[in-house]
């Protein structure tokens, strides 16, 4: 059995309690809004996270929105 670095991409850790908790954001389709570090804001519910992006669903957007993870200042539950 490898490392669990083996199992997933680097720089994306399951074990680590930020994407736990993005993951169970995800699972609930509990609405979000995202900071950004250059000074803008997004909202809508998390579809996927991965080592690099953040998928969020816009309302009234067809495709998700895909979010670089090192451009987020900030995300917070809206519930």
């Amino acid at each position: 059995m490898g490392s669990s670095s083996e199992r997933h991409p680097p720089g994306f850790d399951p074990s680590q309690p930020g994407i736990r908790l993005l993951q169970q954001w995800i699972r609930r389709q509990t609405a979000i809004q995202v900071d950004l570090a250059g000074g803008g804001q997004l909202s809508g519910c998390p579809v996927w996270v991965d080592a690099d992006f953040l998928a969020v669903q816009v309302h009234g957007v067809a495709e998700p929105v895909l979010v670089n993870r090192r451009a987020i200042a900030l995300i917070q539950s809206q519930t």
